[in-house]
């Protein structure tokens, strides 16, 4: 669903003089049973098999850009995959296209972006599975931009929002009324903590929190970056 909902966003951002043939050619890959849980590579330190079969498949969508005379753009939307030892191994992989394939990091766009928007100092609150938490990934991203991260108390909580067998935004496909609690009572405490932003840091999570701003604190919704980023990118090759 975070798949669908990146390429959904990618057709609602881009400026097009009305037809369809004036939209980007995409290619949307969905083959979720060859790319193992990020969390639980990360967990079980198995970094190269996500990376290497994603790799793999952004291999072969390669040769049938490049039959079309075309330069390639890879965004994957999900912010786990980016934890450092996962993403560098994917990124290694792909180095022999050089030039003629660009590979969008999700965390540098939506940190960059976040920074060019709130005071330097300011807490930037991550709502994010137990993996991208644990791998600091924005935490890091934010730091170097002279930003503070700060975390939801319940962590446990929030990854059964995400993970639970019947009720978590992967079994359900979106909201149900477990997870939205869970993630709304997450949000109002962020709130309470006077955070400047508060990244909706799992691409899943914005499939439930549809809004952008909750009581005057804007919800970043990475998937939505990532999204312009492919666009920007996209009138550069």
């Amino acid at each position: 669903m975070a798949g669908v909902d990146l390429h959904r966003l990618i057709i609602e951002n881009t400026p097009t003089d009305g037809t369809d043939q004036d939209h980007l050619r995409v290619l949307h890959i969905s083959f979720s049973d060859l790319i193992e849980d990020r969390t639980e590579s990360l967990k079980e330190r198995t970094f190269g098999l996500p990376a290497a079969h994603m790799a793999r498949l952004i291999e072969q969508a390669m040769e049938f850009v490049l039959a079309y005379g075309c330069r390639g753009i890879a965004a994957v939307p999900c912010n786990t995959f980016h934890a450092e030892p996962i993403f560098n191994e994917f990124a290694r992989y792909l180095d022999h296209f050089g030039d003629t394939l660009s590979i969008i990091n999700m965390i540098e766009e939506t940190a960059e972006e976040i920074a060019s928007s709130v005071p330097t100092g300011s807490e930037v609150a991550i709502i994010s599975t137990t993996g991208t938490r644990e791998s600091k990934l924005y935490e890091n991203a934010l730091k170097k931009r002279e930003l503070v991260a700060v975390y939801p108390e319940d962590q446990v909580l929030i990854h059964q929002a995400i993970y639970n067998e019947t009720w978590g935004i992967k079994a359900a496909s979106g909201k149900t009324g477990e997870n939205q609690e869970i993630l709304y009572s997450a949000i109002e405490q962020l709130y309470q903590s006077s955070v400047s932003a508060i990244i909706l840091a799992c691409t899943e999570i914005p499939l439930v929190i549809r809004e952008d701003i909750y009581k005057g604190i804007p919800l970043i919704n990475p998937v939505d970056i990532l999204s312009r980023a492919v666009i920007k990118a996209s009138c550069t090759t």
